[in-house]
């Protein structure tokens, strides 16, 4: 079982374990079906939504202490057990919506069942990583889930450009926006002057920093529009703080 949240921890885009960088209904198809390689989507699936699932519990009423054993159960007896990926589907609506409606009615029933038991699928062992997700303490559990959701896709994006980026051997122009904008604008890190990256990077001119924070910009703003159009979730509670920080960091949303 995870380790008990008794403090917030803040989003770490830059070490994300969210899972892959898009939507992959293909996986979660393989997660619901019998094939060799169903259990390694399962795994995937559940710990890429372990943190918005979280989310909602420990704002649901649920005691803080039961908050990790209530999620694993979700996972274990609804995501996974009940396999609600087998109902899952592109033609019936949102993943978003499901997930949320599923975790809604399992707390509610959890809340009502002072007994409530832990439970796993036969034959099947999840590994679980931290939930990296800030929530406020007024937030409700709907507001929890969709920050949770929102830094999901965040964590995604930021995952997704830094891969391309070190993929393509430009560490320089990751470093650079990372340093100077994502973390600022994330968890409010100090930026990084633009004289010590000129200095770090041997670059000549500060035009150039300026350029690259300009076209990283572009980039990680294209690549959250891309999260949300891939996740099929333009719910105005999720596009608001969506553009929130975009505009945080300068970008434009739709």
């Amino acid at each position: 079982m995870g380790t008990r949240r008794d403090t917030p921890i803040s989003i770490n885009p830059g070490d994300s374990t969210a899972g892959s960088s898009h939507t992959n209904w293909k996986a979660i198809f393989d997660a619901a079906s019998s094939s060799a390689t169903a259990s390694k989507s399962r795994e995937a699936v559940a710990q890429r939504y372990w943190g918005v699932i979280y989310a909602y519990v420990r704002r649901s009423g649920i005691a803080l202490a039961e908050s990790d054993d209530v999620t694993q159960a979700f996972i274990a007896d609804v995501l996974l057990g009940r396999n609600l990926l087998a109902t899952a589907s592109p033609d019936r609506g949102r993943f978003r919506s499901l997930l949320l409606a599923s975790v809604r009615n399992y707390c509610v029933d959890h809340i009502r069942r002072s007994n409530a038991s832990t439970r796993k699928p036969d034959g099947w062992v999840m590994s679980i990583g931290e939930s990296d997700v800030d929530l406020p303490d007024s937030a409700t559990p709907e507001r929890a889930f969709n920050l949770a959701w929102v830094h999901m896709l965040i964590a995604s994006a930021a995952e997704e450009v830094k891969g391309r980026a070190l993929s393509t051997n430009r560490e320089m122009h990751w470093d650079i926006f990372d340093r100077r904008v994502l973390q600022p604008a994330l968890v409010g890190a100090e930026p990084v002057s633009t004289e010590a990256f000129m200095r770090q990077w041997s670059i000549s001119s500060p035009v150039q920093v300026a350029n690259i924070v300009a076209r990283m910009k572009r980039t990680f703003t294209a690549a959250i529009m891309a999260e949300l159009g891939n996740f099929d979730d333009d719910a105005d509670s999720v596009a608001t703080e969506v553009s929130t920080l975009l505009s945080a960091i300068g970008g434009a949303c739709r």
